[in-house]
């Protein structure tokens, strides 16, 4: 029987959201590490409290299905990420994706986030996840994000509802 991370794509990423403060570290680091271009911004949601949001790596990845060239692809490690050789800039994956991620950059390719892929090919995690002050970027197999986000969840249970 095939694991469920390889099922669902290797490794991802995943925010916490309760647990981000909105700091912009996650934004700033992204930039310096991708020459100026953040792939994971912060927005405003109310209330002068911004939250983050980037690529998801989706399981079933809409940006994936609707690139006719097969630029938009997912590498072995479970990353989405774009080939510029092959995208032609038709923008299929910025109408098929609900997050309006990925983005059409001049000479006319897609660009999104490749979780750090420079990175992660040393063995190191993405900036965002190596940075968050807080931990709110979590970083692995479906698996291991799973038992994080459960462990985070009975903690915040434990010691929130102590009399």
């Amino acid at each position: 029987m095939e694991s469920i991370s390889r099922m669902y794509g290797g490794m991802n990423r995943v925010i916490n959201y309760e647990a981000c403060i909105g700091c912009f570290t996650c934004e700033e680091v992204c930039k310096f590490l991708h020459n100026g271009e953040a792939y994971i911004t912060l927005y405003e949601v109310g209330g002068g409290l911004n939250k983050p949001i980037s690529c998801f790596h989706c399981a079933k990845a809409p940006c994936v299905t609707a690139c006719p060239t097969g630029a938009m692809h997912r590498g072995s490690d479970g990353a989405v990420t774009v080939d510029i050789s092959r995208c032609i800039g038709c923008g299929a994956c910025v109408a098929a994706c609900p997050f309006g991620i990925p983005t059409i950059v001049p000479p006319g390719y897609a660009s999104k986030c490749d979780l750090c892929e420079p990175l992660r090919k040393e063995g190191l995690n993405p900036g965002c996840v190596a940075m968050c002050p807080t931990k709110a970027i979590v970083w692995g197999d479906y698996t291991t994000i799973a038992k994080e986000l459960r462990v985070r969840a009975l903690k915040k249970l434990i010691y929130t509802s102590a009399p």
